[in-house]
């Protein structure tokens, strides 16, 4: 009885060492992945936007996670800025796809329409879901419409369609379901 509570207390003790061990590792790098990530999003916009925007500013904090409580795949809100004027926002959204979750970044401008998309990370088949990172991917939304929802297509030729890839369904569904949600959170929130 001794002998098991002994070996009790020196597994207690080393998961309590090994929990505080962890904790001061994450608090030192979690400000390094926020920083990362961070980056990845505003290189992200600066490819979606091109020389239409030249600065992004976030939304406030305080009232990004008020707006979150109502749209929780919203992940964050960038004003898309052209000097002083605002063009438009970077939108960036969490998706569901075979992988898990994934996020993404969407541009819109003030006329409604798709300044871009990209993925900033995912964790979907290689060869398959992974697809969502190519170019011809992202290109399908350029331009699209956003007055009313968005619908998939292999082949995408209208105004309100973007690509469906053959093979990664489930992360085509994901995707087009977050731009709906994304659609659907700018025209009652942003393009007031």
């Amino acid at each position: 009885m001794k002998e098991t509570f002994r070996l009790g207390a020196i597994l207690l003790i080393i998961a309590a060492i090994s929990g505080l061990i962890l904790a001061v590792v994450n608090s030192y790098t979690s400000d390094v992945i926020a920083k990362q990530e961070l980056e990845a999003t505003l290189a992200s916009y600066k490819e979606i936007f091109g020389d239409k925007a030249d600065n992004f500013e976030p939304l406030d904090e305080a009232e990004l996670t008020k707006l979150q409580e109502k749209y929780p795949t919203i992940a964050d809100v960038f004003f898309a800025k052209k000097g002083e004027e605002v063009v438009g926002y970077g939108i960036n959204y969490l998706a569901y796809g075979y992988g898990g979750e994934f996020k993404n970044a969407v541009g819109i401008f003030n006329d409604e329409t798709m300044a871009g998309f990209r993925n900033i990370g995912n964790s979907e088949t290689p060869g398959f879901g992974s697809r969502i990172t190519e170019p011809e991917y992202a290109e399908s939304y350029v331009g699209k419409s956003i007055k009313g929802p968005v619908k998939g297509n292999v082949s995408p030729e209208a105004d309100d369609e973007v690509m469906m890839m053959s093979g990664a369904t489930i992360t085509s569904k994901g995707a087009l379901e977050g731009i709906n949600k994304v659609i659907d959170f700018y025209h009652e929130e942003l393009a007031k």
